[in-house]
């Protein structure tokens, strides 16, 4: 059963954290439809506060099953002489089946046939294999590349790298991946603290790969492409977004309501969009403007604009 409550604050920001601090749950949990998103005003005149609706999922109500009364006066409807009569002689009243043939059309007593002994071994049924899923993002085993084998451009995107970690008092450093391919570099940054490094959400990660984008491209004939990553963390980020993904699905299918995700990057966006392509019951289409376009998860067959480069699945 889905609930929600609105919530006001400074910001949008603040808002859904207020909401989120109010309910005990995650950002991922829930999902924000944001209502108003407030006015800072001229020097505190005209000001107004941002208003959210969060929307979260509460298990249903079981309905109360009232239990059985046991009359307390019970014993005196029961016979005495019946119930402290002996087990031994209530079995010697019992007839001999032996002398009831049992192909008799005239017995009264049913026909007992003796129950097979249970099996003590395991139910043999066939083992369905788990076919897991191929990750979006593929973990990877970082190993640089051979001194020879890396390219002007690429010594040039880790002496930026190094520079910038060095100026932001980050002990790090870059190196690039034998995976790398002439149009598109890859760079793992290694060190004790990554997580300087990646910031909230990855925020920190994708600005240092903007910038050595920006770097890389400067004086390059055709446009080279760049990713930088750490620890494994875009593997990461995108199982997480993945698992998200889903999680909304199966709410949108089983309450056949659109569900809007928080605003991501174009990158975290194409995750959720692949998250979903196959799953039955739902399609997915962006909304907003940069920065706060989202994802939006809705039941198969509403009303929505066309998706670029979308092609319908087959039935």
């Amino acid at each position: 059963m889905l609930k929600s409550i609105e919530m006001t604050g400074a910001t949008r920001d603040d808002a859904i954290q207020k909401a989120l601090n109010t309910l005990g749950l995650d950002r991922d949990d829930v999902s924000v439809e944001v209502l108003d998103n407030g006015k800072k005003g001229i020097f505190g005149f005209g000001a107004s506060d941002a208003k959210v609706r969060v929307t979260y999922e509460v298990p249903d109500e079981k309905p109360q099953v009232q239990e059985p009364q046991i009359d307390e006066n019970i014993e005196e409807v029961c016979d005495a002489t019946e119930i402290n009569e002996p087990v031994e002689e209530k079995v010697s009243k019992l007839p001999d089946l032996s002398e009831i043939a049992l192909d008799d059309p005239r017995r009264t007593t049913p026909h007992l046939v003796k129950a097979a002994p249970k099996s003590t071994k395991p139910s043999e049924k066939p083992h369905k294999e788990h076919q897991e899923r191929e990750p979006i993002v593929p973990y990877i085993t970082p190993v640089p590349m051979a001194d020879e084998l890396v390219s002007e451009n690429a010594k040039q995107a880790v002496k930026f790298i190094d520079g910038l970690l060095e100026k932001l008092g980050i002990e790090g450093k870059a190196t690039v991946l034998d995976i790398s391919e002439p149009d598109h570099i890859k760079i793992d940054i290694s060190g004790k603290d990554m997580g300087q490094v990646i910031g909230r959400r990855g925020d920190t990660l994708d600005a240092i790969q903007y910038l050595t984008s920006l770097v890389l491209n400067q004086n390059s004939e055709e446009h080279l492409r760049l990713t930088i990553d750490t620890e494994n963390y875009r593997a990461k980020r995108a199982e997480s977004l993945e698992r998200l993904a889903r999680k909304m699905a199966v709410k949108v299918c089983k309450y056949h309501r659109a569900m809007t995700l928080e605003p991501m990057n174009p990158y975290e966006r194409r995750i959720i969009h692949a998250s979903l392509q196959n799953f039955r019951g739902v399609t997915t289409h962006s909304t907003g403007t940069e920065p706060a376009r989202r994802v939006v998860i809705s039941p198969d067959g509403s009303a929505r604009p066309p998706r670029r480069g979308f092609h319908p699945r087959k039935k």
